[in-house]
């Protein structure tokens, strides 16, 4: 107990010393957790933006239906069943959706699109679609004879809020759909190939088009934590009749994409893996610093009677106390910065952003604040100073009192 109090002493002896090995913990912290922050934060805003406005982070559809994507699939979504789902603790909300393929055309042009019916108001409580409007107004009601367009699509056929966009497609059992509704408003949607071939239509008017009064293709569920989705998704499946009715993951739904996150995670890895070597020898140099400005320090202490073994151990109470006080304050601080950072994403321009949508990914770096982001860097980086102080404690072990004293 002596030693750790003398540990501690020792840090405030020289402040210049303690603060210098104290802020390259810091620094390294702050780097660690911006850069997993802003990985984990592009990649969670590329599954945002691609599956909310599409499927949900959990879809329920008639049996076969994600194989062959037809209205004969369609399902009658009874009040029984949404409740069943909402009352699984962990669902934000159970969204009725209408999806098919149409013709749309405007004023001279055409072009093939991905038709979505949806229910406006559900859509602007749980996905923020209201929030994607860039021109126009949103439905006012969820049985307005009106559609909303995304932003390149209604630029390709010349379409403005006011004009009216032509539907034509196959219903529900083959029967011809055709209508024509005012566009109401346009969407920049977060992926830019939905933005290139969207159409949303109230459902209750998607049903009428379509000729399937009551019907949807699925029920997409917004969940609270997209990392617990896996787990959910166990618990639900037992209480819906599987052999109708099959529920569905976004991986299921989009492998394409998760395969795309896991081949670009492996290069994050090497990055990483890169980024703490640097921090490691950035830590090594300052405790071999600390080391040798008091090797005349050891060396009164040695032959004073002082075994090597505890002053060893006083140089790994006084590591373990600048690493924490250094993790602690890179924790504070990289919190601050990833919830700015959370709350203001960076726009990004330029052939930055032509090459982000060239993958269909948002031009803004927006960053993740899960709290394992902050928790396992910290734990990383005192792993590594702890781990490193073991090379100025060896030293100690080889000391020679004689030079130590004349040095």
């Amino acid at each position: 107990m002596l030693l750790v109090r003398l540990a501690w002493l020792n840090l405030w002896r020289n402040r210049r010393r303690t603060l210098i090995t104290g802020a390259s913990v810091f620094f390294a912290v702050i780097m660690a957790i911006i850069m997993r922050a802003s990985t984990l934060g592009i990649y969670d805003n590329l599954i945002h933006n691609f599956v909310s406005f599409s499927s949900g982070y959990l879809q329920v559809n008639q049996k076969g239906f994600h194989d062959e994507p037809s209205l004969d699939l369609a399902m009658v979504f009874s009040p029984g069943l949404i409740g069943i789902l909402k009352e699984e603790g962990g669902i934000t909300a159970v969204i009725p959706r209408m999806q098919s393929f149409v013709l749309a055309a405007g004023s001279g042009q055409a072009k093939g699109a991905l038709f979505m019916g949806v229910v406006p108001s559900l859509e602007k409580q749980s996905t923020g679609l209201h929030r994607r409007l860039c021109a126009g107004s949103y439905p006012e009601s969820d049985t307005a004879q009106v559609a909303m367009l995304g932003v390149d699509l209604a630029s390709r056929l010349g379409l403005k809020p006011g004009d009216t966009v032509i539907l034509i497609g196959q219903g529900y059992h083959a029967v011809t759909a055709a209508g024509k509704y005012r566009v109401s408003g346009l969407l920049q949607l977060g992926s830019p190939e939905l933005n290139q071939r969207i159409v949303y239509l109230p459902l209750h008017c998607a049903q009428q088009l379509l000729d399937a009064p009551g019907m949807a293709t699925s029920l997409a569920l917004q969940i609270e934590s997209p990392a617990k989705m896996e787990a959910l998704a166990r618990r639900l499946r037992p209480w819906i009749d599987t052999t109708q009715l099959e529920l569905l993951t976004w991986k299921q739904l989009f492998p394409e994409l998760d395969q795309f996150i896991t081949a670009d995670s492996a290069g994050h890895i090497i990055m990483s893996g890169v980024l703490y070597l640097v921090i490691s020898f950035g830590l090594l140099g300052t405790l071999l610093m600390m080391a040798r400005e008091r090797t005349h320090e050891f060396g009164i202490l040695v032959s004073l009677g002082l075994k090597r073994s505890r002053i060893a151990f006083m140089l790994l109470c006084e590591s373990v106390f600048i690493s924490l006080m250094g993790c602690s304050a890179g924790i504070a601080s990289g919190w601050l910065l990833v919830r700015w950072f959370h709350l203001n994403p960076i726009p990004l321009g330029g052939r930055l952003k032509e090459m982000y949508l060239s993958y269909g990914i948002e031009p803004v770096i927006s960053v993740s604040n899960r709290p394992d982001v902050f928790t396992v860097q910290a734990m990383v980086v005192l792993f590594i100073s702890l781990a490193l102080v073991f090379v100025p404690m060896v030293k100690v072990f080889q000391l020679q009192p004689v030079a130590a004293l004349n040095s």
